[in-house]
């Protein structure tokens, strides 16, 4: 089975959206799949990790700055060209190739892009989590769907085959297996993981650690991991070398296990959010994106997460209290560690049954 995918990382972009895709070609690999991904070489395009996975990447060039660009969704400016030239372009790698499935994940990527493309693939799937724009797609995967199941029948074709909700949440295989070393979390807090993704442009580790440090709780261990694209990491490092409590972290492979050592986190909405959830750790989020803020909102209201609010609205000095008050109320902790687990107990059956259904594509 031949499989491509139609995914970018940027500095705007992020890297959430290409993890996710590894961590489905993994999966679909493993199966027996032939897995190819198509990326435009924007600045920050991580087409490295892709090499490192030992996965091809074709690569689309970096945009012409210069390029009006239409809004076909809200972020079509995430394509760094017209969308037409995008799928001129993704035609012209696929030529002479035989496509079982392409999958696309890209906020800037509709139906008039997929129609374009559709003669030259037997089927198209789609991930996504916002919702606002048509499909011509035979698969969608959205697992942030949490109470309305009915959110894409007015955006995909009939035959169109959803799965939706936190039990499709892509979760790379540590994440199981540290599953089941875990203990119940209750107790008092002795580590604390920060993390805000792998680009973290506007420093909210910093924002975060700052607050920690405040406390002068030199009993607490805090792991502090950043990206190799994040470009406050070296003062990042000095600032954690300054104290024996603080342990650095660039680029990590073993995050499940971390989100398993630790008591509490400090993040950001998106693709982690997932995974601490999977592993029941209790979180602090703010949404440092507005794609974010929904399903932050939905899950604080849930007492899934403890939702502070959007990124400009939390500082270093509003976040010290409520920090505080989290590691010093276990009960609080313990609920939120139970339902969030809760949220996602089908989570490795029905992605597997999700994969098998990919893998019949291929005949």
């Amino acid at each position: 089975m031949n499989v491509f995918i139609r995914v970018d990382a940027s500095n705007e972009i992020g890297s959430g959206h290409l993890m996710r895709c590894l961590t489905l070609a993994k999966k679909l690999r493993l199966q027996g799949a032939n897995v190819t991904f198509i990326c435009r070489e924007h600045i920050g395009h991580l087409c490295n990790l892709i090499d490192e996975k030992k996965f091809t990447v074709l690569k689309l060039p970096t945009p012409n700055k210069d390029w009006e660009l239409p809004l076909l969704t809200p972020h079509s400016n995430w394509l760094g060209v017209p969308w037409f030239i995008d799928a001129e372009e993704t035609r012209s790698l696929l030529h002479g190739h035989s496509v079982d499935l392409l999958i696309i994940d890209h906020y800037a990527i509709n139906d008039k892009w997929e129609r374009t493309l559709k003669d030259m693939v037997k089927n198209i799937m789609v991930i996504d989590d916002l919702a606002d724009r048509k499909h011509q797609c035979d698969l969608l995967l959205d697992p942030t769907v949490l109470n309305d199941s009915n959110r894409y029948r007015a955006l995909v074709p009939p035959h169109c085959k959803l799965f939706l909700g936190p039990s499709y949440v892509l979760l790379r295989q540590e994440f199981y297996e540290e599953k089941y070393q875990m203990k119940l979390r209750t107790g008092l807090v002795k580590r604390i993981l920060i993390f805000f993704g792998g680009f973290d442009h506007t420093n909210e580790t910093e924002k975060a650690l700052s607050s920690f440090l405040e406390l002068a709780r030199n009993d607490i261990e805090a792991d502090v991991v950043v990206g190799q694209q994040n470009i406050h990491k070296h003062k990042l490092k000095e600032i954690c070398e300054q104290y024996s409590n603080l342990h650095f972290h660039c680029q990590v492979n073993n995050m499940a296990t971390l989100m398993r050592h630790a008591d509490l986190s400090i993040g950001a909405g998106g693709t982690t959010t997932w995974e601490r959830c999977y592993l029941g750790l209790p979180t602090i989020v703010w949404s440092i994106a507005e794609n974010q803020k929904f399903i932050c909102e939905l899950l604080g209201k849930m007492k899934v997460i403890k939702y502070l609010g959007e990124i400009h609205t939390v500082s270093q000095a509003s976040l010290t209290k409520p920090l505080k008050k989290f590691i010093e109320n276990e009960q609080e902790r313990i609920e939120m560690s139970q339902l969030s687990a809760a949220l996602m107990k089908d989570n490795f059956v029905n992605l597997q049954t999700m994969i098998e259904v990919i893998m019949k594509l291929g005949g």
